[in-house]
């Protein structure tokens, strides 16, 4: 998030929201360092991803075509992830800022 006026008053709601992105993303992190995986249940409500592709906008993110996300409407819309944080290609699956994904088909391209 960029902040420039700190008078603004959604930045104290936006600050909030990036705070519960981040603590869940830590919280997230806490669980793979101690060895835990992302439950089934997890997974099974994540979006999936299909044709997807890591990129490089300044950090790591995800871009393909996705189905079941929470804000982006439709099957298999094009959309690029907030920054990369995990990819586990042995249970595909990958941890964005802001949530899992399963992971489809890897793009070709």
């Amino acid at each position: 998030m960029f902040i420039e006026n700190l008078k603004d008053p959604k930045t104290a709601e936006l600050l909030s929201s990036d705070i519960a992105k981040l603590q869940a993303l830590l919280d997230d992190l806490k669980a793979l360092r101690a060895g835990n995986l992302p439950s089934n249940d997890t997974l099974s409500k994540a979006p999936v991803l299909n044709d997807y592709r890591v990129i490089n906008r300044g950090i790591a993110a995800l871009s393909g075509d996705v189905t079941g996300h929470p804000t982006i409407s439709g099957n298999d819309a094009p959309m690029v992830s907030s920054p990369l944080f995990v990819v586990l290609k042995d249970i595909g699956a990958a941890r964005t800022l802001s949530r899992w994904y399963r992971l489809g088909d890897r793009a070709s391209r």
